[in-house]
């Protein structure tokens, strides 16, 4: 019956959305940028420097011409980011995103679910190489309503108990009638907890602040939170939207999407945001970087994944910058 009623979206996440040769043709470039994009970009670049300049390529320039298909990484296992913090990435990439576990005296906070087919073997099995027990998972907070994010929640409901999660928007969402002909999806969670903007989810000594950011889905939420490296706190900003304007999106929805960018803007610098991570982490933001330095890190080195309020305000910046050039770039 779930399956039935499951809105074909539910199974577009931002990799298979991409992939079709009918997409990548439509996002082709037919002719140089025009000034005003080009000044865009010239402008995230100023603002990248060398810190953000993969950010800058991938979002700004390779964005022209890149048609959705992105090779999975070689999962690196889990591993702790924080002394509070603990990432499962499984095979990240565009179309896999990466869980994350935050530890309290009350259970286990998760935030994603990961993919169906992925909750057993990657999610589950690395809550337990971590050293903790799946039975204490409590909250599963979840981004927005792709499979990607939310396909593991249903079994994490109804084996462990856990809350699910999502803004009342993207509880709809997932739950809109299946198009024709559309393919089979897992079911979803059952209607569960609702985030709303700027009310605190706690469990235990934990509280993350959600904020409502619409655009890649209807619902779709950023995250805040304080983290401890070493005993000093520092605050993590996740923006829960994906990372770019993509054919999936209407103008309306673009312009959306950007707006929402800048609405976390304001959020993470009046919350002093200096940890910079992604439910879609990659290259373009230096994940890659950032974990090698974690595991060679010694003690007395400061955490790469620490980036300086100053830095994440320019990735939020030039986030927003570059999507709204691709956005123009498509109505040129």
């Amino acid at each position: 019956m779930h399956q039935k009623i499951y809105r074909a979206l539910f199974s577009l996440t931002l990799g298979a959305l991409l992939s079709s040769p009918a997409r990548a043709q439509e996002r082709a470039p037919t002719k140089p940028d025009s000034a005003m994009v080009q000044a865009q970009i010239d402008e995230a670049k100023k603002i990248a420097g060398s810190f953000w300049a993969p950010e800058e390529k991938f979002l700004c320039e390779d964005s022209r011409t890149f048609n959705g298909r992105s090779t999975p990484a070689a999962d690196p296992g889990p591993f702790k980011m924080f002394d509070n913090l603990y990432a499962i990435p499984g095979q990240y990439s565009v179309g896999n995103g990466v869980v994350y576990v935050i530890p309290t005296t009350a259970g286990l906070i998760m935030i994603d679910s990961g993919h169906a087919k992925d909750v057993e073997p990657v999610v589950i099995a690395g809550v337990k190489t971590l050293g903790f027990d799946p039975a204490n998972i409590k909250i599963v907070i979840i981004t927005h309503g792709h499979e990607d994010h939310v396909g593991g929640a249903r079994l994490l409901q109804e084996r462990y108990g856990a809350h699910i999660v999502l803004s009342a928007q993207d509880w709809d969402f997932i739950y809109r009638p299946a198009a024709a002909g559309a393919p089979a999806q897992p079911a979803p969670p059952k209607r569960d907890m609702v985030a709303a903007e700027g009310q605190p989810i706690t469990l235990g000594e934990e509280t993350i602040t959600p904020v409502f950011v619409p655009g890649h889905t209807p619902g779709t939420i950023g995250l805040i939170f304080p983290v401890k490296d070493a005993g000093k706190t520092h605050m993590v900003g996740e923006f829960g939207g994906g990372f770019i304007i993509w054919a999936q999106y209407t103008d309306e929805t673009g312009a959306q999407f950007v707006q929402s960018l800048k609405h976390f803007e304001q959020w993470t610098k009046k919350m002093k945001v200096d940890v910079e991570i992604a439910n879609h982490p990659g290259v373009w933001d230096n994940f890659p970087t950032k974990l090698a330095a974690l595991k060679a890190r010694k003690a007395g080195d400061p955490n790469p994944f620490v980036v300086g309020p100053e830095n994440y305000d320019k990735f939020m910046r030039i986030l927003a910058v570059c999507a709204q050039a691709s956005l123009d770039r498509r109505k040129e």
